[in-house]
């Protein structure tokens, strides 16, 4: 069970004073069976009550309102986890039916933001590298 150690930083530095800075953080770690949170600690400019929800995706999320005047504002999340592993998908039917059961996933959320083909200007370059490397018994699992 491999142990991480993850520091992150965010800063946000003003020319002026600013004041009545709101602000969204999504710096919360899962907590899955695959993942054991250990430690968590965050700290930011001003100590401003944070208050947190969870998200449409499952995910913990922070809002706060820095409201003195500022400069300089800082994000310091420092974690320690755990990672426990996790089952690779069965890869036991015909490649066929696994690509066609991704592409019936692509309108299903929490899927579709990660299954949406977004415009990419050289897709007709890469293509036709990758058909070439493809082959016909590879599956997506």
């Amino acid at each position: 069970m491999p142990e991480f150690k993850i520091q992150h930083i965010t800063k946000y530095a003003y020319d002026g004073f600013v004041r009545d800075s709101a602000n969204k953080i999504i710096l919360y770690p899962i907590v899955d069976i695959y993942q054991e949170v250990l430690k968590h600690d965050l700290n930011i400019s001003g100590h401003p009550q944070v208050d947190t929800y969870i998200d449409y995706y499952g995910n913990e999320v922070g809002s706060f309102t820095y409201t003195e005047p500022h400069n300089l504002m800082m994000i310091n999340s420092q974690l320690s986890i755990i990672t426990h592993p996790r089952p690779l998908p069965l890869d036991n039917i015909f490649s066929a039916e696994q690509w066609n059961d991704l592409f019936n996933l692509r309108y299903v959320v929490p899927y579709i933001d990660f299954l949406k083909q977004e415009y990419f200007e050289g897709l007709s370059e890469l293509r036709p590298v990758v058909e070439s490397e493809r082959k016909v018994e590879d599956t997506p699992y």
